[in-house]
């Protein structure tokens, strides 16, 4: 019997310490935001070329602000 849970908990152990060294070397990404002021109406693909020429790499959407209020919303990887 305690050849049976020597032999299961010494893979487990390894296991174990193999997820945590991995999960230890992975680092959160940090995600950046600014809105590009507007009039309250926005259009996706303007807004989109309007970040990429503001901030290199990122990605524009439109969010809602208001009832009926829109603003372009910029968000990219910080560095």
């Amino acid at each position: 019997m305690s050849k049976i849970s020597c032999n299961i908990s010494f893979p487990m152990i390894l296991i174990f310490s193999v997820a945590l060294t991995i999960l230890h070397q992975v680092h959160g990404q940090e995600i950046c935001h600014a809105p590009i002021p507007g009039n309250g109406s926005c259009n996706a693909g303007s807004c989109s070329s309007h970040c990429a020429q503001f901030f290199k790499g990122s990605v524009g959407t439109c969010t809602q602000t208001f009832t009926n209020r829109f603003t372009c919303q910029c968000s990219w990887r910080c560095s």
